[in-house]
């Protein structure tokens, strides 16, 4: 079955034709016949998508999509409407309760199943964005309606048409009624269309004239990154549900099924811009908790988490190219006396300081990483021994050739690091388990030493 759909009308041959209907496109049907019904219904089964007479025995589809967005489970539910007469008013009034779409009985076979397609496609791919947003945990921040609405402020809106002074003529019409910033490009502007900054949302005529070249804009903007978010809408011609159904299935995000109207496009662009904005902030959000997941928050620096796949990448190109690359684990000396001392905010205030004077020394293909408390790893991709070696060294200096400005101590405070560095790659088999077991051993031998140097294989040399 491709999803579960939830039918709800009073007039039980009407849910049956639904249900025929929908059966044949492989839907699993289930059956409710008015809005008293809907939570128990929608409950039990968990419908992908819910299509309802717009008139029920006990109220309106409007009704039921309250009824579902009293439920946090069932909020986000796609609704289509089903009306048995022509009414311009009672359409936008659904369209304005948060129905997705409203369909003129009988219903047209070939744009309801498009239309079912693309709210399950939009649907499936908000799912797949909270999952991500619940795997990092209490890394993603909540999100606020106002955070949305302020993005609404500054939306910008590309207006589409074969004919320029069509779309010129509706940013005229538009104009006096949306905040939002619009411009207008002919249907063969893709360059125009695809200069930063890309506009919010684009809106494109599809008339008999421009459908086909309109059809292939629409794939081409749905295909490209820099406008694979862009809210996209599509005015086709009222009397063709063939390429109302076609826009949909190329990626059209909303259809003007009867043309182009002021006041349903508002309804149903603010509609779409609304869902984009919350979407971009929970994308940004599970970005940024996913980075944070592995950055060590007080250093900025990546933590063990990263380190530890990022040196089996290292090693795996290594043993697929025969190159060597180093490892290095590193220790502040006596850290524990400087948080006795001063305290621990002269310790935070060492450790930070610490980080960025070693990353300084280190290349931008190079890995610094916090891994303990006042432990470190370094990972050179690509470096020979004498490299290593001079790494190493510069790491000490940067450590101890300066000393610390510190909260709670009078003078500077002397602070100096212990290295120990292994070789990898170069045809050797080592596990890189064992590399750090090895520089583990290394450090410990540099701690065992005296402290303040640096512990390097033999064949590592530094020049004078």
């Amino acid at each position: 079955m491709q999803g579960t759909i939830l039918v709800i009308d009073g007039v039980s041959t009407n849910r049956i034709m639904l249900k025929v209907q929908l059966a044949a496109a492989y839907y699993h049907v289930v059956q409710a016949g008015g809005v008293a019904e809907v939570l128990q219904a929608a409950r039990q089964h968990r419908p992908d998508l819910v299509l309802t007479a717009m008139s029920l025995p006990d109220g309106t589809a409007a009704d039921v999509k309250r009824e579902l967005a009293a439920d946090e489970a069932l909020a986000d539910l796609p609704v289509i409407a089903v009306s048995d007469w022509e009414g311009h008013k009672a359409r936008l009034q659904a369209l304005a309760a948060g129905i997705d779409d409203v369909l003129q009985q009988p219903v047209d076979d070939v744009i309801l199943q498009a239309r079912i397609r693309s709210l399950l496609r939009a649907r499936s791919a908000d799912e797949e964005l909270n999952l991500q947003r619940d795997a990092s945990h209490g890394f993603i921040l909540p999100l606020s309606d106002r955070c949305c609405a302020d993005d609404l402020c500054s939306a910008s809106v590309a207006l589409v048409a074969q004919d320029p002074r069509t779309a010129m003529a509706w940013r005229d019409h538009l104009s006096a009624c949306l905040p939002y910033a619009l411009r207008t490009h002919a249907i063969s502007d893709i360059q125009g269309l695809m200069q930063a900054p890309v506009a919010d949302a684009i809106i494109i005529e599809l008339n008999e004239a421009s459908a086909g070249p309109g059809l292939r804009l629409l794939a081409d903007l749905r295909a490209r990154a820099a406008t694979r978010q862009t809210v996209v809408i599509a005015v086709p011609n009222p009397a063709d549900p063939q390429i109302a159904a076609e826009a949909l299935d190329r990626g059209a995000h909303d259809v003007l099924q009867t043309g182009f109207d002021v006041e349903e496009l508002k309804l149903r662009l603010t509609a779409q811009l609304q869902h984009k904005a919350r979407k971009d902030r929970l994308r940004d959000s599970v970005r940024n908790g996913l980075r944070a997941a592995v950055l060590d928050p007080m250093t900025g620096l990546y933590n063990r988490r990263y380190a530890k796949p990022f040196l089996d990448r290292v090693a795996h190109s290594a043993a697929a190219n025969g190159e060597k690359f180093a490892v290095m684990l590193a220790d502040l000396d006596h850290f524990k006396r400087i948080n006795d001392v001063y305290g621990h905010p002269a310790g935070d205030a060492v450790l930070i300081e610490a980080a960025r004077r070693m990353q300084q020394v280190l290349g931008p293909a190079d890995l610094l990483a916090r891994v303990g408390g006042e432990e470190f790893m370094a990972v050179l991709p690509g470096a020979s021994e004498a490299e290593a070696g001079i790494a190493a060294v510069a790491l000490c200096n940067a450590i101890n050739g300066t000393p610390f400005q510190v909260p709670g101590a009078a003078e500077p405070v002397k602070v100096t690091i212990s290295i120990g560095a292994v070789m990898g790659g170069g045809g050797k088999e080592d596990s890189t388990a064992a590399l750090v077991e090895k520089a583990d051993q290394a450090l410990y031998n540099a701690k065992n030493a005296g402290r303040n140097q640096v512990t390097l294989p033999r064949e590592c040399t530094v020049a004078a």
